[in-house]
């Protein structure tokens, strides 16, 4: 049987690579780096736009700079599973905001290809999100995965239309699972509360803090952190002095009052 597992996290489709290399999973796996929960979902090249203006200039982690179009590669998903069809897909997802739209944006874009879809709803580990699983452990998730009847695609395919359609920008979930529509600004004040107008802080220490100490059901990503560190220094809230192309060559202080 060839399966194809899909995620949105580039490092949970490594650990799935290495799971299919101990012989404990079959098939291939493919991580989207997808940050679903925050962003426009309507238009391929204003979601591209958008998280562009989020990343510092040298950001390692993600490839935004050097795409027209996040979208391709559900483009290239499709193509593949014409050029190459499998018998099963499998949607690999945590429980947080990123997922939950993870979830019903595949379902949106597979909705017209003959795959048989299952999922696998990772329940949080130790109050942490599926990246926190190791191979082992996912592979024991797997037999917990749940065939997509044609009706629930349909249902979630719908229910993707209906979260892009949102004019908010930032998706969690709530401690029942239920999605969550939020302003960008909701963390702001916290983060403020990292800087203090006494002294200068590097902006990677941070925006480490940031996501260090964000809720485990729904961690700040370093993406949105840079956008929000970027929108405070724009709007007077917070100094910076250095190099803002890179989040290791500058740093902050909170403005004062």
């Amino acid at each position: 049987m060839k399966d194809l597992h899909i995620t949105s996290s580039i490092s949970v489709a490594g650990t799935l690579r290495l799971a299919i290399y101990e012989h404990l999973l079959a098939g291939d796996a493919i991580g989207f780096n997808e940050l679903p929960g925050i962003g426009p979902l309507d238009d391929g090249g204003k979601r591209t736009r958008y998280l562009q203006s989020l990343v510092f200039g040298s950001h390692p982690g993600y490839q935004y700079a050097y795409l027209n179009n996040v979208f391709d590669s559900w483009h290239q998903l499709q193509q593949r599973l014409h050029a190459h069809p499998v018998d099963r897909l499998i949607i690999w997802a945590g429980s947080d905001g990123n997922d939950y739209v993870f979830t019903r944006m595949a379902c949106w874009w597979l909705r017209e290809i003959p795959v048989d879809l299952w999922l696998v709803n990772a329940p949080t580990h130790g109050g942490n999100d599926i990246a926190s699983y190791n191979q082992q452990e996912l592979a024991s998730l797997f037999t917990q995965a749940g065939q997509i009847t044609a009706h629930t695609l349909n249902e979630l395919a719908r229910e993707y239309e209906n979260i892009a359609a949102r004019p908010e920008l930032l998706r969690e979930c709530d401690e029942n699972g239920q999605l969550q529509f939020l302003d960008e600004a909701i963390y702001d004040d916290t983060i403020l509360g990292y800087n203090n107008d006494k002294r200068w802080i590097s902006a990677v220490r941070i925006i480490g803090q940031i996501i260090g100490f964000s809720d485990r059901r729904n961690p700040i990503n370093e993406v949105f952190a840079s956008g929000r560190i970027k929108a405070l220094v724009a709007a007077g809230k917070l100094k910076a002095r250095g190099d803002m192309s890179s989040m290791r060559t500058f740093e902050l202080k909170r403005a004062k009052e």
